[in-house]
Formats: structure tokens, sequence, C-alpha cells
């Protein structure tokens, strides 16, 4: 039996877009024994029509028999909110990892699935949503890199290190969104300083960032998801030199 999770918030809920009807009950009844209150749906264009009526802790979307329509939701979603998405597939169908990540997508969990699973998955988003809807922290940190945004100063180690500010916020957005892939698109929205140039400049930037921080003593910092985007690099990657996509 999964174990009660306790969260900060009052009443915590879930938008669940499924379209089979047994999984949708079985999720449905796992997230209520979470303590979610779960609104169900059983489409895309049920789920828009009922998004902007509340706010919501968290939403996972099942690809189901119309992938193309899940990603965009996930898409449409993630454009208008920071809300965590966790998407749900199935081995086999045409939106995996990376699609899944490219959209917007925080997570993923691959049917069929298991319970603990997505227990600690679904707690993992939903602390990470309320932790961006109260910010606690001014230090950001990972291996041997520290973000100090009450100061905005950059650290490898005890060595503090120069970054323009569009290298300071691109670190910014990567360090405070470790799972979370960004487009050139949307590094180029949370970049403010990079909007007017052309999306090559974010290749540019990102190699900069690279190479500045390598240099200095410290990891591998980006992980490129080719043709899709940037992220926070994993720990067993940081050793790993990738191609910048084209």
């Amino acid at each position: 039996m999964e174990a009660l999770v306790v969260y900060d918030e009052p009443e915590p809920n879930a938008l669940l877009v499924e379209d089979d009807s047994q999984d949708r009950m079985e999720v449905k009844l796992q997230l209520e024994v979470m303590g979610l209150v779960v609104f169900d749906v059983t489409s895309a264009q049920e789920a828009r029509e009922i998004f902007g009526i509340r706010d919501y802790s968290l939403i996972l979307i099942h690809s189901g028999h119309a992938p193309l329509e899940a990603l965009e939701l996930c898409r449409q979603i993630r454009a208008l909110s920071t809300v965590p998405i966790l998407m749900l597939t199935q081995r086999g169908e045409v939106v995996d990892e990376e699609l899944a990540l490219g959209a917007g997508a925080d997570d993923y969990v691959t049917k069929p699935i298991e319970p603990r699973i997505l227990t600690s998955r679904v707690t993992q988003q939903i602390k990470r949503g309320e932790s961006q809807r109260h910010p606690r922290k001014t230090l950001l940190t990972w291996e041997n890199l520290t973000l100090d945004l009450a100061e905005h100063l950059f650290k490898i180690g005890e060595k503090e290190i120069l970054l323009t500010n569009s290298e300071y916020r691109f670190l910014q957005l990567l360090m405070e969104n470790p799972r979370r892939v960004f487009s050139k698109e949307q590094v180029l929205i949370a970049v403010s300083s990079l909007r007017e140039q052309s999306k090559i400049s974010v290749e540019n930037y990102a190699q900069q960032l690279r190479t500045k921080i390598k240099r200095n003593g410290g990891p591998e910092v980006i992980d490129v998801v080719r043709s899709i985007g940037f992220r926070l690099a994993s720990a067993e990657q940081s050793e790993i030199s990738q191609d910048l996509p084209a």
C-alpha cells in the first residue's frame, strides 16, 4: 500500500487527460489516495475547455490514440502556464521522452504504470510547482556551481566567475528547471536580452557558456537534446561533451 503524501498547500489538485477508461479510473484513484482532488477528462479538447477555470497543481496527459493532439495540448498549456506537466506514454507509441520533454512536459511515466513510480513523480512535480509559486531559494547549486540570485553572482567552487547578463539568465533558466528541455524559441523568450537576436545566437551563447565554465574547472553544464533544445546536464552526462544542434 502506498504511503499517504502530505503537501504544504491545502487540497492540491490535478487535471488528468486520459482516453482509456480503465487507466483513467486507476490513475485517478491513485491520485485521490495521495490526497489530490482530481478533475478527469477524456480528450485534449475537453482539457482546453476547463483549463482556465481553476489553477492546477499538476497536469497529467496521456498521448493515447491522438499523440499529436496530446503534444499540441502540452505546448499550449506550457505557453500559458508553468504548472508541472507529466506525460503518460505507452511503450511503442509515437510519443517518446524527447518529444514529450520537447513539447514542454516536465517528466513522463511509461505504461504500464508502476504505482510507486507514479507516486514518486507526482510528488516531485507538485513540490516543484509549490517551490515555483513560493520561491524560497536565493542560491541555486549544481555540482560545484553556485548562482547567488540575491547578489547576482556566479561561482565555480569558491572562485567567482564573471558572466554576461545573457549567460547568467541562460544558466539560471537551466538550473531552476533541471529536468526540463527548452527549445531555442523558449530560451529567446526567457532570456530577454537575446530576443532581438537570431536563433543561432542561442547556440553561440550555449557554447560560450560551456567553454567558460569548463575553462574555470566546472563540469559539462548543458545537455543538448538533438533537434529539440537544451537542458541542464545530468550528473552522468556532465563529463560527456556533445555537439550543439544545427
